[in-house]
């Protein structure tokens, strides 16, 4: 919604009637089946990489059909799989990880960005999905295995804690 508006454009998920049922059902099939899913955090990592790629896709590719300068698209692409990413964490209850200390999410986020705007301008649609699905998949998982943290300001890391 947050990339529609941003575009000047009615927001998908009002506008077109099979958003809100296939998120019903994605939500219903999810939580009936989440108690059977043991969430090792390789794949689970993994799983979220995959999500914020194909978020990043998203944003860029609307944008770009929308004519948006490269700059631009590469923003919506951020902006799209920040505010997704962060929305998946809150809904869970979990804390938001985007912009704290803890794996470069937000880093990773925008060198995904890039990588898929520049498949879909010289390479093809479908290879710049792949290749940032992957991409940052690995740097999800690399980032997490290997205790990569992002870089905070002075003070900062006393905030990290929940009250």
């Amino acid at each position: 919604m947050a990339r529609d508006v941003l575009l000047g454009l009615e927001p998908a998920a009002i506008t077109d009637w099979y958003y809100i049922p296939v998120v019903l059902a994605t939500a219903i099939i999810g939580g009936s089946i989440a108690h059977r899913i043991s969430l090792d955090p390789l794949p689970f990592v993994a799983a979220q990489g995959v999500a914020i790629g194909l978020l990043i896709g998203i944003g860029v590719q609307k944008a770009m059909e929308y004519r948006a300068p490269g700059p631009s698209a590469i923003f919506l692409g951020v902006v799209t799989a920040t505010i997704g990413g962060a929305m998946d964490d809150v809904l869970t209850g979990r804390r938001a990880t985007m912009m704290r200390e803890g794996p470069w999410d937000l880093s990773l986020i925008a060198i995904g960005a890039v990588i898929f705007w520049l498949f879909t301008i010289y390479v093809a649609f479908y290879a710049a999905v792949a290749i940032t699905a992957t991409v940052v998949a690995t740097l999800r998982v690399l980032s997490v295995g290997r205790g990569w943290s992002s870089p905070v300001f002075p003070g900062d890391d006393l905030h990290t804690e929940d009250p």
